[in-house]
């Protein structure tokens, strides 16, 4: 009796079975292009149509058609494997239909005709729908229309400009000590530069005890909670060396900080510094008008540095803080006063032992770059605000 003819017998050369290979490899997100290589693989191994697909999981025919397809598309290699293009459903809405949205979407909110200060996608739609042409759209094709569009007039983002004319010189001069330079000099290793700021804080209870964590929940914290006062965190960051000052004080004012100073200037190395660099933004404890003299009357080797108005993101203390809140203070649940402070040192403690001086990148090039490009957008919008004459 004749042997059977082996249907659709593939038999790869070494390149063809070396890309199959590399293409499975690099198929993880391509599930059906993976079977496919499998198929021809196991061909090539010499399994039979009924093993291979019994091996894949799939049926026969599947098996089959994608020999066949291998074998006919041969030359192309991997990409005979591929999905063919596909016709898909026709499009109803297109370009002339995306650009008649977009233009009806920037007339809406333009002419703010509605008593609304924020527009839903539903808001929009009963706005566009009003076009005869767009009568028919729904929610849904306006809302992946605004997510592809390049042009989005319905977002909004609060921004602030400079208010301080010489907010750039002011700024230049603490970026230039973050880059360890003062007045054109480099510092010496016996000054050093300090960050220092307050932060007030609520003491928080909470009206009913927090539920613990149990499997399939998280832990539950009541929202209600009752004030207990607040405590204002003083403290001092040395920027070169990650290190941290810090006391707690009842509230905030010029006594405490002058207390916050005494501590820190009557200890090694601040005490025979040099000079150590004092930056602080315009708060009432540290007033710009005040501050950098009774600073100097206090300690002569202490130079005081006053961050321009709306420019606290350059004080690295505020990074400090920010790490704070994050992991002391959320959420909160103290009993008193005493119970947050003591936590609040401790962590400082904590802390102290793994600090390390922040990674501090933005120079005074970059603060020139960004300032030249909002000047550019600005005078595109042909809109200068009085205030924002910042000479570069």
């Amino acid at each position: 009796m004749a042997r059977p003819v082996y249907k659709y017998k593939v038999k790869l050369k070494g390149s063809e079975k070396h890309d199959l290979r590399q293409a499975k490899k690099k198929g993880y997100k391509n599930a059906r292009l993976v079977i496919r290589i499998l198929i021809i693989l196991l061909a090539d191994a010499g399994k039979a149509i009924a093993e291979t697909a019994e091996t894949l999981s799939c049926c026969k025919q599947t098996v089959l058609n994608q020999r066949k397809r291998f074998l006919a598309r041969r030359a192309e290699g991997v990409a005979a494997l591929e999905d063919l293009p596909r016709t898909g459903r026709p499009v109803i809405y297109g370009p002339p239909e995306r650009a008649q949205v977009t233009a009806m979407v920037c007339e809406t909110l333009r002419e703010r005709e509605l008593p609304l200060s924020r527009l839903s996608t539903a808001d929009l739609l009963r706005a566009v729908v009003k076009e005869e042409t767009l009568a028919h759209l729904s929610q849904s094709s306006l809302s992946r229309m605004l997510r592809q569009d390049a042009l989005k007039p319905w977002q909004y983002r609060y921004w602030l400009f400079p208010r301080d004319p010489d907010f750039v010189s002011k700024a230049c001069v603490v970026l230039d000590l973050y880059a360890g330079f003062w007045e054109g000099q480099r510092l010496t290793p016996n000054e050093y530069l300090l960050s220092a700021d307050e932060k007030s804080i609520q003491v928080l209870t909470r009206r009913h005890l927090s539920l613990p964590t149990v499997p399939g929940y998280v832990q539950r914290v009541e929202f209600e909670y009752k004030r207990q006062g607040t405590l204002a965190y003083h403290v001092a960051w040395d920027v070169f060396r990650g290190k941290l000052v810090g006391r707690v004080a009842p509230t905030t004012s010029i006594a405490t900080f002058n207390q916050l100073i005494d501590l820190v200037m009557s200890q090694a190395p601040y005490q025979t510094a040099a000079r150590a660099f004092w930056i602080v933004d315009g708060g009432c404890a540290h007033h710009r008008s005040t501050f950098p003299a009774r600073l100097s009357e206090m300690y002569p080797n202490a130079i005081a540095v006053m961050l321009p108005v709306h420019a606290s993101w350059l004080n690295q203390v505020e990074l400090f803080f920010s790490i704070v809140q994050r992991k002391v203070l959320t959420p909160l649940d103290v009993a008193n006063e005493a119970a947050l402070t003591n936590r609040l040192l401790a962590f400082q403690d904590y802390y102290q032992a793994i600090a390390k001086p922040f990674t501090w990148k933005f120079t005074a090039a970059d603060l020139k770059k960004r300032i030249e490009a909002l000047q550019a957008f600005s005078s595109q919008l042909s809109f200068t605000p009085k205030t924002y004459e910042i000479v570069l």
